[in-house]
């Protein structure tokens, strides 16, 4: 297989060009005529609507459902359900959510029935419209055709809006591009006319709450008629009194602008302190939520502590109060005796660091040997000591002595002593030892 492809390789990719062209094209065409391949593409939401009447509705020719002008899906079948139309919409899915208040109207696009349909999704309020949810017939709307409003005309009506439309059509001549400002201007203010309108429409609710509850005051006030009548009396004497006052009045306000400007730097100036003060009684809150707790914490204290203190403590400084003089007397003798103390205490101090302090620690650094103190020494003496006197037999106790002496020496005591003749040997013993 493979040695045929070399020999014809380029019959080979001539083949798959076109068979990938091919796909390409058959793909375009596909889409061109709405259809969806299951694979590839995604299934489109299912939506239903009943209307009176689906003239000119054909499924397959290309009748979409549009969003504002914008195309969100297709007409997918139309079928006869209790005497009523209904046409079924593939609507793609990122087009959702649709809710259950949403309208549908059928419109053409040209004066040959091209039709389409425009959808409003409605609000959120509403709730979303499951997947073959059906949309009423009384949030439906078909196409309502010309001949159908003339023949509910008269024949005298029918002259007259023909006279209209002829002298409109003349008045119009040659307009056409200041009748396209006057209907794009028409948005904005249809959008103004719609905020109005809501506004007057709450308005309304208001004012009929404010009739409601004027009328319960009103029922309330004639029920209390005798407090309307002390009201209105207490009204008059406060009234008559400020009168009485007008001239405090008018000085207390001819102050005013002044004192309010007085306060308003007062307040400048408390700006700073107030800015700390919040933060602190924010970090004061901890311990005022603890207030409670410490309050009933001091109480039992207090509670415990009041018969110690009033049965205990009062009588101890009761007795102790007649000997407290000759203590305050005994307290300046012995404040005139501490400094001799101290020196006393110092030199004690300084006579048991000769004894037993080690200045340099166990031992000095640099140093071959220890610099201990003298009760260092002492122990060692006593070590030593019981050594000497550790053996004995039946004569008594044992001394250890130690003899050193250099060969000279040796020589000399030998030579001088009286029994050198008679211990002759010592002599050459010396002589070996010390040569």
């Amino acid at each position: 297989m493979a040695t045929v492809i070399r020999k014809n390789l380029r019959n080979f990719i001539a083949v798959v060009a076109l068979v990938i062209i091919a796909l390409i094209t058959s793909y375009v065409i596909v889409q061109q005529q709405r259809l969806r391949i299951p694979v590839l593409e995604e299934k489109p939401f299912e939506l239903k609507a009943d209307f009176q009447t689906a003239q000119a509705v054909v499924p397959g020719q290309g009748q979409t459902i549009d969003v504002a002008g914008v195309k969100v899906g297709d007409v997918e079948s139309v079928d006869l359900v209790n005497g009523v139309a209904q046409v079924t919409f593939g609507i793609d899915r990122k087009f959702l959510p649709i809710y259950k208040n949403a309208t549908i109207l059928m419109r053409p696009r040209t004066g040959l029935k091209d039709m389409f349909f425009d959808l409003d999704p409605g609000s959120r309020d509403a709730g979303v419209v499951d997947e073959g949810g059906t949309i009423p017939l009384a949030n439906t709307a078909p196409d309502v055709n010309l001949d159908e409003i003339l023949s509910a005309l008269d024949g005298d009506t029918r002259a007259y809006l023909r006279v209209l439309i002829d002298s409109a059509g003349s008045g119009l001549a040659g307009q056409s591009q200041n009748l396209g400002k006057l209907l794009g201007g028409l948005g904005p203010l249809n959008h103004d006319f719609n905020r109005v309108s809501s506004l007057v429409a709450e308005r309304r609710q208001n004012l009929a709450d404010l009739i409601h509850k004027l009328s319960v005051l009103t029922a309330e006030v004639g029920h209390h008629s005798s407090d309307v009548t002390k009201l209105v009396d207490a009204s008059n004497s406060a009234l008559s009194s400020i009168a009485v006052q007008d001239p405090d009045v008018q000085r207390a306000v001819a102050d005013l602008p002044g004192s309010l400007s007085k306060l308003k730097s007062a307040l400048v100036a408390v700006k700073p302190f107030a800015d700390q003060l919040g933060p602190t009684f924010n970090d004061l809150r901890p311990f005022a939520r603890h207030l409670p707790s410490l309050n009933s914490s001091l109480t039992d204290l207090a509670n415990t502590a009041t018969p110690i203190l009033k049965n205990r403590i009062r009588p101890l400084v009761r007795t102790a109060r007649p000997d407290i003089p000759p203590l305050r007397t005994a307290a300046n003798n012995l404040s005139a005796a501490t400094p001799r103390l101290t020196v006393v205490a110092h030199e004690i101090n300084r006579l048991g660091n000769m004894a037993a302090y080690n200045p340099h620690g166990a031992e000095a650094p640099g140093s071959a040997s220890r610099d201990e103190g003298y009760l260092y020494w002492v122990a060692w003496l006593g070590h030593n000591g019981n050594l000497v006197f550790d053996s004995q037999d039946a004569n008594g106790l044992f001394r250890r002595i130690y003899l050193t002496a250099n060969c000279q020496n040796i020589k000399n005591v030998v030579a001088s002593s009286p029994l050198a003749p008679v211990i002759s040997g010592l002599g050459s013993l010396v002589g070996t030892v010390c040569p």
